[in-house]
């Protein structure tokens, strides 16, 4: 009782910050951290963890024994998600592992079947990045979860250069040996919202594009994904949003036809993540998440 009084109070003085996911930029159930960061620290939230269950069509809901985690610090940043997988009747788990440096996420720690590989990335004092390094990383640790580096090996470097025009910013990318391979334009309205993204290969002169579109109160409703020059996008993804700014549905579209809807529900009392479900509309397989939270004290 005092846990739900507490979270009522927080919940009360939070107002449009109300929002548990970040969908700002389009990132959500993305390797890159998607969660507000206000929001978690506020309600003290030390973790929120789903057991998963699936439908087959015609079928009954079954339990899979597989599970998703997303773990915080109490500042607030996603610091590790997990996801067991099934694959022949073996469980295994994906671990990825986020790392911070004055609010900006500097590593991407991800592990596979050969080890790890991490993403890590330095920032100018605009917070914008100015390089990313690719690794391999050997873990000291017989654990994955408690992961020690005991070896790294830096497969490729990116260099990040930026522009800004009026209403555009141009960012060139450069390889590892310091040549420019790629020019991305993204053009923003003048209420600061970002319209457009062009992305051009400077060796084979192909392009793609995403365009974005907003709803009334400036929340992210769809982003569409071209290639070259073809008018219909190879893929867009919806979203909707309840009263508070949450999302509540995603759809999913490929060559214009819809592969895949979510639907996200909060607990009222607290907003906080309670369940996904999603729809796979090619094979009608419908997975369910239900999530448990922990706090910290």
């Amino acid at each position: 009782m005092i846990r739900i009084i507490c979270l009522l109070i927080c919940f009360s003085g939070l107002n449009l910050s109300a929002q548990m996911l970040n969908n700002e930029k389009g990132n959500l159930f993305s390797e890159t951290p998607f969660f507000n960061e206000k929001y978690i620290r506020s309600i003290n939230l030390k973790s929120i963890t789903g057991t998963i269950s699936s439908k087959k069509e015609l079928g009954s809901i079954k339990s899979s024994g597989i599970k998703e985690s997303y773990i915080f610090d109490k500042k607030g940043h996603l610091v590790t998600h997990y996801l067991t997988t099934k694959f022949k009747n073996k469980y295994d788990t994906i671990f990825t592992f986020y790392e911070y440096i004055r609010g900006n996420n500097t590593v991407v720690r991800v592990s596979d079947s050969y080890g790890f590989y991490s993403y890590s990335k330095a920032y100018d004092s605009l917070d914008r990045i100015i390089s990313k390094t690719f690794s391999r990383e050997k873990n000291a640790s017989n654990s994955k979860i408690h992961f020690k580096l005991e070896e790294k090996y830096i497969i490729f470097e990116e260099a990040y250069q930026y522009q800004i025009r009026d209403s555009v910013n141009i960012i060139t990318t450069l390889n590892s040996n310091g040549r420019p391979y790629q020019i991305q334009k993204k053009i923003y309205n003048q209420l600061g919202y970002l319209e457009n993204s062009q992305t051009r290969f400077l060796i084979s002169n192909k392009n793609n594009k995403q365009t974005y579109q907003y709803n009334d109160k400036g929340f992210l409703k769809s982003i569409k994904y071209f290639k070259e020059q073809n008018p219909i996008p190879v893929k867009e993804i919806k979203y909707d949003y309840d009263e508070w700014g949450n999302v509540t549905f995603m759809d999913e579209y490929k060559d214009n036809e819809r592969v895949v809807h979510k639907e996200l529900l909060y607990h009222p009392s607290t907003l906080i993540l309670k369940t996904i479900l999603s729809q796979d509309l090619v094979s009608n397989l419908i997975t369910i998440t239900k999530f448990k939270p922990e706090f910290y004290n």
